[in-house]
């Protein structure tokens, strides 16, 4: 149990980092890249510990570079991953761009349904009438997270925005975890495959930085490195716990738990700490993505 409280806390901080980077005008562009750097540091310090030498680790890489396309896939997944939630956090606020981010959950299934020839769930097309509703009502709201929407918009307008940046989310995350199941398949050897991984996002967050600019505006500073490192923390210690969590508890109870915990973490969050104001038709879209989530290990 200590393992999934752990893994809920560490799951449901990535949207809150990204508040707090904002709150602090910090280059999140930079935090991104820092923290993917962090990670990659991390893996290969693991993989020195676990190898005879840092000889053996090079020919582990060197045996799959068969496998590079999809793992630069993947890490260009999970940079625009982060990418869409920063926009997001900073358009709907934490707890919806949560809630979008979890009930992506949905999307691994279809794919495998359609790419994969997997058998699909019977209850995928109340799962998928669910999501949908919940993303169509989420963006219902009253507060403008970001100032520039104060300006020259109308509501509808700002509310497709919303609704944009949160169906992005949406399907970053679905395709990042499809993207994993590709990866696999690919090449078994998990560990060397993430040091790829990590490698591409790595170099895609800096290929980012440089396009938009990041260093020119934003010389770089403490606070960026050592949130992009928070940042690679929170993103190792949360993939630690669900690990050790998975070891001690079944699937079908871990992530229902795990995934509605971080809904209600995050929800709780955004309105105690970041004042952020839901109407009842966000709550009830909320509720239908916990109740899609539920069905999804059932």
């Amino acid at each position: 149990m200590l393992f999934l409280v752990s893994a809920i806390i560490f799951g449901s901080l990535f949207s809150i980092v990204f508040k707090v980077c904002q709150s602090l005008r910090i280059d999140t562009d930079q935090v991104i890249h820092f923290n993917y750097l962090t990670a990659l540091i991390i893996a290969v310090l693991s993989a020195l510990l676990q190898a005879d030498g840092p000889n053996s680790v090079l020919q582990g890489f060197s045996l799959h570079w068969s496998s590079l396309i999809p793992a630069l896939v993947e890490g260009a997944l999970f940079v625009l991953g982060f990418v869409v939630m920063d926009h997001s956090v900073w358009r709907s606020g934490v707890a919806l761009t949560t809630v979008a981010a979890r009930a992506s959950l949905i999307l691994p299934v279809i794919f495998s349904w359609i790419f994969l020839s997997q058998p699909a769930p019977t209850w995928l097309p109340v799962g998928i009438v669910l999501i949908s509703l919940a993303l169509i009502i989420l963006p219902a709201e009253s507060q403008k997270h970001d100032p520039s929407l104060l300006t020259n918009k109308t509501d509808a307008q700002r509310r497709r925005r919303t609704l944009l940046m949160l169906v992005s989310v949406f399907a970053c995350y679905g395709c990042s975890d499809f993207g994993l199941k590709i990866v696999q398949q690919a090449d078994p050897h998990t560990d060397v495959m993430m040091g790829l991984i990590f490698i591409s996002a790595t170099l895609f967050s800096l290929l980012i930085c440089f396009v938009k600019g990041s260093f020119r505006k934003h010389p770089l500073g403490m606070k960026s490195i050592l949130g992009g490192v928070i940042l690679g923390l929170v993103n190792n210690l949360c993939t630690a716990s669900l690990l050790r969590a998975l070891g001690t508890m079944s699937t079908s109870l871990f992530y229902p738990l795990y995934n509605i915990g971080i809904v209600l973490v995050a929800t709780l969050t955004g309105i105690i700490f970041f004042k952020e104001r839901l109407k009842p038709v966000q709550f009830a879209g909320i509720a239908l993505s916990i109740i899609a989530i539920i069905l999804f290990f059932n």
